[in-house]
């Protein structure tokens, strides 16, 4: 059974949204894809909710999406990760045939957290990794770990930062796109000896919205459609101590399930761009190679620019990245349009302290039965 993209609809990012409540984000993310899908709210089936109550600051915080997303009364199924992770669940859904229609939302209302580093604190073992210090450490050891064991070097890192914020000068989506040089990323304000701040995605606020159907119900309504070709999922050991910093074997493990659904043998090859997790600048480097995709210039990978560009999302990372995937793939990208592609990978990671990841891939066009 073949999974179609119906419609996508994201509001944001912005590094603040004083204007717009959470629920507010989510309803506008919502009504834009059901535009986009050509359907109403009550043709749901159900949803797929990607997002967590500690970041939220809510208890049970997915109870206000059945109004949101004009789902009452119906299944709402929540995922506590990236949205790639949800949207994998829901295709999953969509092929047992009870579901005919979905929608996966995730969002992040970052500018309502007083203490993000705090939060992020509390993901870490209480007993051995809250170490007193920011917890971004973790990230100056896998970089450090990555550059020995890879042969990249700082100033390679360095200029993924000034890469991804200067081609997203013009996406209009992006508020943190910026000119700016490998050297002033070197220079820059150390946070975990060898990462510097710009090398972290700065935190924004946004929400999107997608709505997947089976092939039967959704080729009558969608506008454009893109077909989901392949899943993929994995999350690499939860002990630090136990973890090889040098890579990012749930990549390796959720690429090679998602390639193999796809029918994708070289993806260097095979797909004309990929979007990677680049919350931390080395780990856009470090998620390629997990996906086997070399590209030495860079331009085929993250061409909206990024989380570095768009902000961090916390669970809608996924989102921005596979939100814009389906716009390349229908040609209305816009400024930072890829010439001719039919066919793209997209990688979520959760964050800090995890390497829980997720791979789609996405196809402009029909290519199985």
């Amino acid at each position: 059974m073949n999974v179609v993209v119906m419609g996508v609809g994201f509001c944001g990012s912005f590094p603040m949204s004083g204007g717009l409540s959470y629920r507010e984000l989510i309803a506008r993310a919502a009504s834009m894809a059901y535009a986009d899908a050509g359907i109403e709210a009550w043709e749901l089936d159900g949803a797929v909710s990607c997002e967590e109550d500690f970041v939220s600051g809510y208890a049970i915080t997915d109870e206000y999406v059945p109004d949101q997303l004009g789902v009452q009364r119906k299944s709402v199924y929540t995922v506590p990760g990236d949205f790639l992770q949800g949207l994998g669940s829901a295709v999953m859904q969509i092929k047992t045939g009870e579901y005919k229609m979905l929608v996966v939302e995730a969002y992040s209302k970052a500018s309502n957290i007083l203490t993000k580093e705090e939060i992020l604190r509390f993901a870490f073992d209480p007993a051995w990794n809250r170490l007193g210090v920011t917890p971004n450490y973790l990230a100056g050891i896998e970089m450090q770990r990555f550059l020995a064991c890879s042969g990249y070097t700082e100033a390679d890192v360095a200029q993924i930062v000034a890469a991804n914020k200067t081609k997203a000068i013009g996406n209009p989506l992006a508020p943190y796109a910026n000119h700016i040089s490998a050297g002033d990323v070197l220079r820059a304000r150390p946070i975990a000896d060898p990462v510097t701040e710009p090398m972290i995605a700065r935190p924004a606020d946004a929400a999107v919205a997608v709505v997947i159907g089976a092939e039967d119900v959704a080729l009558p309504k969608a506008r454009k459609p893109v077909y989901i070709s392949g899943t993929g999922w994995s999350s690499g050991n939860s002990i630090l101590e136990r973890r090889d910093h040098g890579i990012s074997e749930a990549t390796e493990i959720a690429a090679q399930m998602a390639y193999k659904e796809a029918g994708i043998a070289d993806p260097t090859k095979e797909l004309d761009a990929v979007y990677v997790s680049d919350l931390f600048a080395h780990r856009q480097l470090m998620h390629l190679e997990g996906m086997l995709y070399l590209d030495e210039s860079m331009t085929r990978v993250n061409p909206d620019g990024g989380s570095l560009a768009f902000g961090d999302l916390y669970d809608a990372n996924g989102g921005a990245r596979f939100f814009d995937a389906v716009q390349q793939l229908r040609g209305e990208a816009g400024a930072h349009q890829v010439k001719d592609a039919k066919r793209i990978g997209v990688h979520g990671w959760r964050g800090l302290p995890t390497d829980s990841c997720a791979v789609v891939v996405v196809d402009g066009e029909r290519r199985t039965a």
